[in-house]
């Protein structure tokens, strides 16, 4: 059996660090005529493991290294919204519960609220407070 028609086709991204493409998945497609006079096809799809460990489609690089990771793992800071993988990911604990940071977003507002939290002792220290017990 001759085939009909092949198909091949391959994913890349190019690396920031080397400048090389590299390739995320490829598949391939094969269309025959069969004995019996029908067409007959098959198809093969391979997805490598990206940079975060897990299979499947790429959601995007992040800016500080330029892993690629999936849509569960790849984000975006809250503060400055630069893409971000996992591993460079920092999470703040607020009143919504975890904000995804970057690592500089992450210490300039972490640095923001430790002032303020010295500020406010500070000046707690010559503020009289009334006692409420009328």
């Amino acid at each position: 059996m001759k085939p009909l028609r092949r198909k091949h086709t391959t994913q890349v991204t190019t690396d920031p660090v080397t400048g090389k493409d590299r390739v995320l998945g490829w598949s391939q497609e094969e269309h025959v005529l069969s004995d019996k006079g029908s067409v007959d096809s098959s198809a093969m799809e391979r997805t490598f493991f990206l940079d975060c460990g897990c299979e499947g489609q790429a959601a995007g690089r992040c800016f500080e290294c330029g892993a690629i990771s999936c849509k569960t793992c790849h984000g975006h800071c809250q503060a400055c919204r630069k893409p971000i993988c996992m591993q460079h990911s920092r999470f703040l604990q607020s009143e919504e519960g975890a904000v995804r940071l970057c690592g500089s977003c992450f210490d300039r507002i972490s640095r923001k609220q430790t002032r303020a939290k010295i500020g406010r002792f500070v000046l707690s220290l010559f503020v009289e407070r009334e006692s409420r017990n009328d």
